[in-house]
């Protein structure tokens, strides 16, 4: 910067909006230009000031409107100060204008959940996503698990302030599932990228979200009770220079209100535990220290009663009755801790290391056994008895048995840099994992009819030997070392008409595998022409790989396959961001079409939201689709969001086929019992392009907020999902590989809300009630048109060996009462 040799000052901190949002600026002493800085995408600033006179720092940008703040500061002084700016609006019509640097990268969205009141079962930040997002598919109400256009759960990267977190390995349905890694309460920003990301993010193939913890600059917290459970977090500052901030975070979830709307019936006793703490340490003006802490306990008890499932088509209408013995008894423990060290040598150069240890136990036991019943149902309106089971179609049973542990540990060691110069922002990074998987798995499952065990399909036992109908039997134990690193640089150019260029590549390396994924070149280009019209258009894409985790490398015996290589994918991504106004309200429009090619692909199933991984890179594929994004204030002062989004994506897997079998005319004939005297011919048949598990065709989101005009402190909360089936197979028959659809997923959520208190409502500043921030209670209807939404199949057997496909139901009906403080 060309300092004079004079004593100076620093000052740091963060720029935000007045929406709670980071703000990207520029810092300049206004009497000495000389000196002068800019704020990064988190709003963090350093700059160097000449001390011993009162100065003006002024924050400004394009989108901001100028903000101008005197300081006195002393020689060799670390000033603490953050900073709040006011978006820019238009003359006239007095519109806010969105940050276009953000809006210049594909597939990206700020996530808001500082919406305290949405209308969810699942109170974590995911349930935010399907909304605000793009291509973002979520059709379980119980999970926060999502998939993004067309990837599976385990294809999205989750980072807290740099560190990457991680899901539970063994859990099979939402019931089981505790909360997500990360505290609403705690977010200051989250930034997710749908596909098309940039070098500086891992090794996934679908999505990125980028969570920030906040930095507190004065004491403040809240606390949140409802039906499931209770939550609470307390934020502030050590110190009056606010060199020393705090935020922890407690939550505690017990589900057995909403559990026990689904259609088994038994003792639920669900208790999930999180406890989190993040905290900051400004040593000097160039030394700083972030540490996060997280501890999770999740248990899951249940032990079932009975079950009662109508099912089939208006004249064909069926019932299942199970009868149930036994129990089931999960644990679920998580310890997080990650430390980083923070050099800032100068106001353009940041470098930091990243130290973090995850440890992970997880243990599965059930040993649960069911006598069924399946009966024919009268659907005769005009009979007294319609309704009730004309006949028995079969009687049965059905044997579910586990004991699995797998303990996890994983290492990290890393380092992140930044360079800013002129128009160019450099950055890189280097990391290194250690992971420590030890798992033993022994499950099985048996079906019988008559007192008698069934083969899991037709013509695979001799009459002699009992089967089991899935057995899963294994140890594992896996040390191992992974290397990967990037560079990247983002150039913002031009005048009249504005460009930004994201360019950078990644590497990696698995010991394990011993395979080098050396080029990952990743580009993004953004241009705002010349027009009165707000559009930015977007384009990015590039190479991306997944190397395997324990989970993918893992068939279906349970034999795993260390030569599994990384499943890749080239992503394609353009779009149009248009801002706009409406009603002198601010809107956003957004829209991308998008297409990934998928190869050395890992085929899998869904079971609820288990996935079962064949083990082996068998497969090619592609996903495409168009994702739409309406959000404003369609009532003035409450942001709502729709989303659309079109979706195809499909695979070709090697070497699958089936045999179809051909009677004395050339008609194809099953091949069962009833049949078996009619094969004369049969042909093996190759199996082309069929849909993944993921293939969802349509998804509709909304979430709309509105209030009373004249009462705007009494609100409405509406949450409407809409996605067409998804695919499922009849067990052991290839041909039907994903030609089943489940029913579409439906779902209507309501919340109505009061506020009990502002503390503008307080007479005198120094009342109680003025340290109170606000009070809301709100009352919720969940699954308002008590729809029952599919979320997987159980598959019983008749005596003759005939099969149904039993829905697995998700949760029903449920009012919830929830109050909400902030102070």
């Amino acid at each position: 910067m060309g300092l004079q040799a004079q004593e100076t000052a620093t000052v740091k901190g963060i720029v935000n909006t007045h929406e709670g949002k980071a703000a990207i600026v520029s810092v300049v002493v206004e009497e000495n230009q000389r000196y002068y800085a800019n704020s990064n995408d988190k709003g963090e600033y350093e700059i160097k000031v000449p001390a011993g006179n009162e100065i003006t720092l002024v924050f400004s940008s394009l989108n901001t409107l100028a903000f101008r703040k005197k300081i006195s500061p002393q020689p060799n002084e670390l000033m603490q100060l953050n900073i709040e700016v006011q978006t820019k609006v238009k003359e006239i019509k007095a519109v806010e204008i969105i940050d276009k640097s953000k809006r210049q990268e594909a597939s990206t969205t700020d996530i808001d959940v500082k919406q305290q009141l949405l209308p969810s079962v699942n109170e974590s930040i995911e349930a935010y996503l399907v909304a605000q997002a793009l291509g973002v598919q979520k059709n379980n109400e119980l999970s926060s698990a999502y998939s993004v256009r067309g990837g599976n759960f385990d294809e999205n990267l989750v980072y807290v302030n740099d560190f990457e977190v991680y899901r539970p390995f063994l859990i099979r349905s939402g019931q089981q599932e505790g909360l997500s890694f990360a505290n609403p309460s705690m977010v200051q920003n989250i930034r997710f990228t749908s596909g098309g990301f940039q070098a500086r993010y891992g090794d996934k193939m679908s999505s990125v979200m980028d969570v920030t913890y906040k930095r507190p600059k004065k004491l403040a917290g809240s606390l949140s009770a409802s039906l499931l459970g209770f939550s609470g977090h307390l934020e502030g500052v050590f110190d009056k220079k606010q060199r020393f901030t705090f935020t922890v975070g407690v939550r505690h979830r017990q589900s057995q209100y909403i559990l026990k709307s689904l259609e088994t019936t038994g003792q639920y006793s669900p208790v999930f535990i999180d406890v989190q703490g993040f905290f900051t340490f400004q040593w000097n003006e160039k030394w700083s220290t972030e540490i996060i802490t997280q501890f999770s306990k999740n248990s899951y008890n249940f032990v079932p009663v009975s079950r009662e499932t109508t099912f089939g088509f208006i004249t064909d209408v069926k019932r299942l009755n199970i009868y149930f013995e036994g129990q089931e008894a999960d644990r679920y423990q998580t310890f997080m801790n990650g430390i980083s060290l923070n050099f800032q040598p100068n106001p353009n150069l940041r470098l930091k290391l990243l130290g973090s240890a995850y440890i992970n136990n997880e243990k599965e036991s059930f040993d649960i056994l069911g006598e069924y019943y399946l009966s024919q149902v009268e659907t005769d309106f005009s009979k007294e008895n319609f309704g009730e089971n004309l006949y028995s179609l079969g009687v049965g049973g059905m044997h579910d048995w586990a004991r699995n542990e797998l303990k996890s540990q994983i290492y990290v060691a890393a380092h992140r840099g930044s360079w800013f110069k002129g128009k160019h922002h450099l950055q890189w990074g280097v990391d290194y994992k250690r992971e420590i998987i030890n798992d033993r798995l022994n499950e099985w499952d048996r079906l019988d009819s008559a007192g008698y065990s069934m083969p899991p399909f037709p013509g695979t036992t001799d009459g002699q030997t009992l089967q089991l109908n899935y057995l899963l039997k294994g140890s594992t134990s896996l040390k191992s070392n992974r290397f990967s690193g990037f560079i990247q640089d983002t150039w913002r150019f031009g005048d009249s008409v504005q460009y930004s260029f994201n360019y950078g590549v990644r590497y990696s390396y698995w010991d394990l595998n011993k395979e080098w994924l050396t080029i990952s070149p990743r580009v993004q280009f953004s241009v705002k022409p010349k027009s009165k019209a707000d559009i930015i258009i977007n384009v990015s894409g590039g190479l991306y790989y997944q190397p395997p985790f324990y989970r993918e490398m893992r068939n279906l015996q349970g034999v795993v396959n260390t030569s599994l290589r990384a499943q890749k994918s080239a992503h394609a991504v353009a779009g149009i961001n248009y801002a706009f106004s409406a009603w002198k309200r601010p809107f956003s429009f957004v829209t991308e079409v998008y297409y990934k090619y998928l190869w050395d692909l890992v085929p899998y199933d869904y079971n609820n939201v288990l996935i079962r991984y064949q083990g082996q890179n068998l497969s090619k594929g592609y996903a495409t689709g168009i994702d739409l994004r309406l959000n404003g204030e369609l009532a003035e002062g409450d942001e709502s969001w729709i989303s659309l989004s079109f979706m195809k994506t499909a695979e070709k897997i090697a070497g699958s086929q089936y045999t179809a079998y051909y009677d004395s005319t050339g008609k194809e004939i099953p091949n069962t019992k009833n049949y078996q005297d009619q094969i004369v011919d049969s042909a093996t048949i190759a199996q082309g392009y069929i849909p993944r598990p993921t293939d969802q065709l349509v998804n509709f989101a909304l979430f709309f907020q509105d209030h009373i005009p004249k009462f705007k402190f009494i609100k409405v909360h509406l949450n409407l999902l809409i996605g067409t089936g998804l695919p499922f197979s009849p067990p052991g028959n290839p041909r039907f590989r994903n030609k089943l659809r489940i029913p579409p997923y439906r779902r209507l959520d309501i919340g109505f809300s009061g506020q009990l208190w502002d503390n503008a409502w307080a007479k005198r500043k120094n009342t109680f009630g003025s340290w109170l921030k606000s009070v809301w209670i709100s009352l919720e209807v969940w699954n308002v048109l008590g729809i029952n939404n599919t979320v997987s199949y159980i598959w019983v057997r008749d005596v003759s060996n005939n099969q149904y496909a039993v829905p697995n139901y998700l949760s029903n009906r449920r009012i919830n009462a929830k109050l909400v403080i902030n102070f």
